[in-house]
């Protein structure tokens, strides 16, 4: 194998084909539980997507590095669905965005420190690829990675009210930002509503940036976001995945606040590159949301149905069976956690898991010699392509598969 990226190694499935939830491979044939971690909320090359291409072509667009009419019109439209944001940048990935965000937080502050709340994930930028030990120390998750990075980076535990205020309290006059992805898709659960709204309470009260990344979330949680549903309003937020319709794109909302912080100090932030704001993706990307908004009664609610049986009859499964698991969901966002222990964030998943590697390993191995695709980080994202009979034949295997090995 001559690729050095991640997933690629003499062992891995090369996939060649997708339509709606299956993906194929030498001609085989599997269920995707991924659909392009999470982005392709519609499935692989559904309608719209292939008609939106379509048109691109028949309006002979092409894919500007300029500014361009698709990125405005993207930009409309993202305003009609997160009202509190004043102005949106357009970026080509997710990483991308989070890593232009931290710049704009930093600017508009004057201040370096950066809380991010464990379990969270941002992509691959150097100065927020660690994870947390049990007793909260950052480690890194890949060398190479300039140490002085981490010491402007902070930790605070997920759900953990106590212990995030005596950390908050410490460094709140340096903080640049609070970061937290709402909903974790390392420990996605409705669970930690109560701590987001602690950490918006908190910032309001102190003055400090809130920043949620729901590049994950964003469209996904009921056609819109975690913080619009909670009603809790943070003053940057990161989106993308769905809202690329399957092209590649990140995005920022910035509210009126931090845009009068960065102009008072007379600060000027830059946020260019090559492809952001690209006419590909934005025009893509407004046709497939314009088609979410307009059809998303029937979209979520049957998103939500499959949701509601998969994790319902896998927990019944596993009651019934004495096996040493359970299902966690929010929304079409799922995972299987394999222990039962009464655990309330990321580090303890991690904790309670790390003696059922080989298992788990075995587990996903099995799923796909017979025609599951199980994402290797488990996050499970429900499309709305997936059939009733898809549902049903992946439920009977996991639940072959769980009672086998756990």
């Amino acid at each position: 194998m001559t690729l050095f990226n991640e997933g690629y190694n003499k062992n891995s499935i090369l996939f060649d084909k997708g339509r709606g939830s299956l993906v194929y491979s030498k001609k085989k044939v599997f269920i995707d539980l991924s659909c392009g971690a999470g982005t392709l909320f519609l499935g692989h090359n559904s309608e719209i997507f292939r008609k939106s291409i379509k048109k691109y072509l028949k309006f002979e667009l092409s894919n500007f590095a300029h500014s361009n009419v698709s990125a405005v019109e993207l930009s409309k439209n993202l305003k009609k669905i997160f009202s509190q944001f004043n102005k949106f940048v357009l970026c080509s990935t997710g990483a991308e965005a989070n890593l232009k965000a931290l710049r704009i937080a930093r600017a508009a502050t004057n201040k370096t420190i950066i809380i991010n709340v464990s379990g969270s994930w941002h992509g691959s930028i150097d100065q927020l690829l660690y994870y947390t030990s049990k007793n909260n120390q950052a480690k890194k998750l890949s060398d190479g990675i300039d140490e002085s990075l981490k010491k402007n980076l902070k930790y605070i535990p997920f759900n953990d009210k106590k212990k995030s205020i005596k950390i908050l309290n410490k460094y709140k006059k340096k903080i640049c930002c609070v970061l937290v992805e709402p909903i974790q898709g390392g420990f996605p659960t409705p669970e930690g509503i109560k701590y987001l709204k602690f950490l918006n309470n908190y910032c309001k009260k102190n003055k400090i940036i809130l920043f949620f990344d729901e590049i994950s979330t964003g469209i996904r949680v009921n056609c819109s976001s975690v913080q619009n549903t909670f009603k809790i309003r943070s003053e940057i937020s990161t989106f993308g995945k769905i809202i690329g319709g399957g092209m590649p794109i990140g995005i920022i909302g910035i509210s009126k606040n931090v845009l009068n912080k960065l102009a008072r100090r007379r600060k000027k932030v830059f946020l260019g590159g090559t492809y952001s704001g690209n006419s590909l993706s934005t025009f893509v990307g407004n046709q497939t949301l314009k088609y979410i908004l307009k059809n998303k009664k029937k979209i979520f609610s049957k998103v939500e149905k499959h949701s509601k049986l998969l994790q319902e009859s896998l927990n019944n499964f596993i009651n019934e069976n004495n096996i040493d698991a359970k299902v966690i969901r929010f929304h079409s966002l799922m995972r299987i956690v394999f222990s039962k222990k009464n655990i309330k964030n990321r580090v303890q998943r991690d904790f309670f898991e790390k003696k059922k590697i080989n298992q788990r390993e075995n587990f996903i191995r099995y799923l796909k010699s017979v025609g599951i695709y199980f994402p290797g980080n488990g996050v499970i994202s429900l499309s709305y392509s997936l059939t009733d009979d898809h549902v049903a034949y992946v439920i009977k295997k996991l639940n072959i598969g769980l009672k086998k090995f756990f």
